[in-house]
């Protein structure tokens, strides 16, 4: 297909930045469609008065030696300097600060505050993170099916047999059965903003590498999480891509015998033979005018609330941790201002704050459908002003300190909703739990001729390093070379 068609794009995420610059540099005419001015969708930047905000994603993987935004850049040309972080973060529990290493210093931290009792957990936990990663490492395609079944057939190992069994298991299955509350809240937590659920949904594969991202590396970008997209962005005009910001696809015209036509929301239609909805599938099915089935099976669950908060020089200490993770009270449900995550802009990050200050993004999960009904209420005013106020005392407990910043501002999921078009304003993809991950995941590939799918609704799920395998999947479907 590459080099006879069009190929359009529907979203400027990292997923489909990712697919628009490989099948730009295969020789495919590509067209991308974003809605907001700049790229990056999720994981984009917005700038107040002196200050560069990350929106949402905050934490960069993916460029170790066999990080898969490395291989992507690297077949892209591009080069971006990602400079290695050690710790990942440190995590506060009501009774403990846990500090999250990378290297051998997290054997002794975890021993520390878990107790030798839960070495067994940790042990298995980075086993079956071992198999996981080398099975990544030949850039898989889930679930199975007749074309993906060759390619899995080369790259599958004996190492990797033990995988197949995990299915349907969740992570909690590897706690001990007297787990201590602390490691209970901790594993939970972290899962909560890897996998969009708890240990006890989480599936088991899928959940001892989410707990192992600090291990297999964590980076610092100067500008933010969102120069993986500005460089994308690059890459897909260098190779001779368009990008048209500001615009809107409405509709996708198909019959299941093959794409027709786009329709932008101007009524501009525009004849397609191919292609990528790097958009969620709530949002394909709206364009594709279907109703979402209420089951389905990559069903979204969680907004975010977020606070975008600049300090000036001298509040943040220039050796801090730049990621932190908080839970309040452990006795009560995750999200909702209860746990909150915060990063802070390096020391050294003169583009993202003024005069030495930081930048700080906070989030916390939120449930949607209670935005909306406040807002059916006239109450979404009070509720913002709570949310505020959980979200400054979630900074000064990261910090340690008072803090009276120079711009604090509050997204909600309808700013999500708003900048991203997301479907209802949902982050984070699909939950990754037993009856959604890795072989229970959406595919890429569609019931509609020419119509392929990747973000964090397809496998394998969220984080930039999730969706561009998702995107190098759906590329490859198109005719791109691999990575």
């Amino acid at each position: 297909m590459i080099g006879s068609d069009d190929v359009h794009v529907i979203g400027g995420g990292v997923a489909g930045l990712t697919a628009a610059a490989l099948l730009a540099r295969d020789g495919a005419r590509v067209t991308l469609y974003e809605h907001h001015n700049v790229p990056g969708g999720c994981a984009a930047f917005y700038q107040r008065d002196g200050y560069r905000f990350d929106v949402g994603a905050t934490v960069v993987n993916g460029f170790g030696a066999r990080g898969i935004h490395r291989r992507v850049f690297d077949a892209l040309g591009v080069e971006l300097d990602a400079q290695p972080v050690d710790p990942a973060m440190v995590v506060h529990l009501p009774d403990a600060r846990v500090t999250r290493y990378g290297d051998e210093r997290w054997l002794a931290e975890r021993r520390a505050i878990f107790g030798d009792a839960a070495e067994p957990f940790w042990r298995a936990q980075e086993r079956i993170a071992d198999r996981v990663w080398s099975f990544a490492a030949g850039l898989p395609v889930l679930p199975v099916d007749l074309p993906s079944a060759l390619h899995l057939a080369r790259i599958f190992r004996p190492e990797h047999l033990p995988l197949l069994a995990m299915q349907g298991r969740s992570i909690a299955s590897l706690l001990p059965r007297d787990a201590s509350r602390r490691l209970r809240a901790f594993v939970d937590v972290q899962l909560l903003i890897t996998a969009q659920a708890r240990a006890h949904d989480v599936d088991l594969a899928f959940g001892a590498t989410a707990l192992d991202i600090a291990r297999e590396g964590t980076y610092h970008l100067a500008g933010g999480i969102s120069d993986i997209a500005t460089a994308l962005a690059r890459a897909v005009r260098r190779h001779g891509g368009r990008i048209r910001y500001n615009t809107d696809v409405a509709r996708i015209h198909a019959r299941r015998a093959g794409v027709e036509a786009i329709e932008l929301r101007d009524g501009e239609r525009i004849p397609a033979r191919a292609v990528v909805a790097a958009i969620p599938y709530e949002n394909v099915l709206a364009m594709l005018g279907r109703a979402v089935p209420p089951r389905l099976r990559t069903r979204q669950r969680w907004g975010a609330v977020t606070a975008y908060v600049g300090v000036p020089d001298g509040v943040v200490p220039d050796d801090a941790v730049l990621h932190h993770q908080l839970v309040f009270d452990d006795a009560q449900p995750l999200g909702e201002g209860n746990s909150a995550f915060v990063s802070i802009s390096g020391a050294g990050d003169r583009v993202r704050a003024r005069g030495g200050g930081r930048a700080i993004t906070v989030s916390t999960h939120t449930d949607v459908n209670a935005w909306e009904d406040a807002r059916a209420a006239g109450t979404l005013e009070t509720r913002k002003r709570a949310y505020a106020q959980r979200m400054r005392q979630a900074v000064e407990r990261a910090l340690g300190t008072r803090v009276d910043p120079v711009v604090f501002e509050l997204g909600t999921p309808f700013t999500f909703e708003r900048y991203t078009l997301r479907h209802r304003g949902m982050v984070g993809g699909t939950p990754q739990t037993t009856t959604s991950a890795n072989l229970r995941a959406r595919s890429h590939r569609t019931d509609v001729r020419g119509l392929v799918l990747c973000g964090d609704t397809a496998f394998p799920g969220q984080s930039t390093v999730g969706v561009t395998l998702s995107a190098i999947n759906a590329a490859r479907a198109l005719g791109a070379a691999t990575v």
